[in-house]
Parts: structure tokens; C-alpha cells; sequence
């Protein structure tokens, strides 16, 4: 029985070493080519302090931290329309993009293509600007859904305990 389950163990060992080799790809090769084309491996890259580490880790609340991921995704979003000169840079974007949608947005394409349709909106649009101040309402309304939810069937059994 002994040599049963010290084989099986082994085998659980090298099952669970290897999917999680396999699970979490490191991209450090595209990474790293991105670096020499950025040519962020310049000594005066980061005497700034951080853009998004330091707000990250400063993020305790998930609800909050997704917020933050969201503009640091559509940040990415934006940096990585600049790489279209470049066959092999474009190629190590898409990889990466590739990454960021499937973790982010969960391969959700159809959040996905309204998340980079509300970051192409431009605020100078008048006219943008104009459709948004009439939607405001609306849009901060939508901000509490629990609330209103909760609200509506409090009232609806309190309607039904005082019809009885």
C-alpha cells in the first residue's frame, strides 16, 4: 500500500508541476523585446517613481482595484496602437494583448469591444460632450444597482405583508 500511494503522490507531484508551468505563462521574451523597442532600458526610465505599481499595491478593495486595472489596461490599450511600424513588435503586442483580454476580460470579446469602444469616445467632441451630460442621470443612477434592487423588494414585500 505504501508503494501505491508514494507512486501516486509522485505522479500528483509531477501533474500539479507541470500544469502550473503551463497555467501562467511568463512573457518575458516579448517583454523584454519591448523594452529594447520602447527603449525603456535607459537610465533615465523610472527616476519618476512608478506609473501603476505603487497605485496598485496602494489598492486594497477589489471593486477598487478593478477600476484602477481598467485605466492601466486602457492605457496599455492606447500604447500598443503606437507599435504598427514594426512586423515583430506588432506580433510580441498581440501576444501580450492576446494576455491581457483573456485575464482581464475573461475572453469576454463582447465587454472587450465596448471597452475599447469607450475609450476611442473623445471627451473635445462637443457633440459627445453634449449626448453625455444628457445621459449623466442615467449613468450614475446605473453606479448603484444593488440599492435600487434591494429598494424595489423591500417595498414589494412590504406590499405584500400589509395586502394580507
Amino acid at each position: 500500500m505504501k508503494y501505491t500511494s508514494s507512486i501516486f503522490a509522485l505522479q500528483l507531484c509531477i501533474v500539479l508541476a507541470v500544469s502550473s508551468c503551463h497555467c501562467e505563462p511568463v512573457f518575458t521574451k516579448e517583454i523584454d523585446f519591448l523594452k529594447k523597442y520602447f527603449k525603456a532600458d535607459n537610465s533615465d526610465v523610472g527616476d519618476n517613481g512608478t506609473l501603476f505599481v505603487d497605485i496598485l499595491k496602494n489598492c486594497q478593495e477589489e471593486s477598487d482595484r478593478k477600476i484602477v486595472q481598467s485605466q492601466i489596461v486602457s492605457f496599455y490599450f492606447k500604447l500598443f496602437e503606437t507599435v504598427k511600424d514594426n512586423q515583430t513588435a506588432q506580433r510580441n503586442v498581440d501576444i501580450i494583448k492576446e494576455n491581457i483580454i483573456a485575464k482581464f476580460f475573461s475572453n469576454n470579446y463582447y465587454t472587450l469591444e465596448a471597452f475599447q469602444n469607450l475609450t476611442r469616445i473623445s471627451v473635445k467632441d462637443v457633440h459627445v460632450q453634449r449626448q453625455a451630460i444628457i445621459e449623466l442621470k442615467k449613468v450614475m443612477d446605473d453606479l448603484s444597482p444593488r440599492q435600487r434592487k434591494r429598494r424595489r423588494s423591500q417595498m414589494q414585500f412590504r406590499n405584500r405583508r400589509a395586502s394580507k
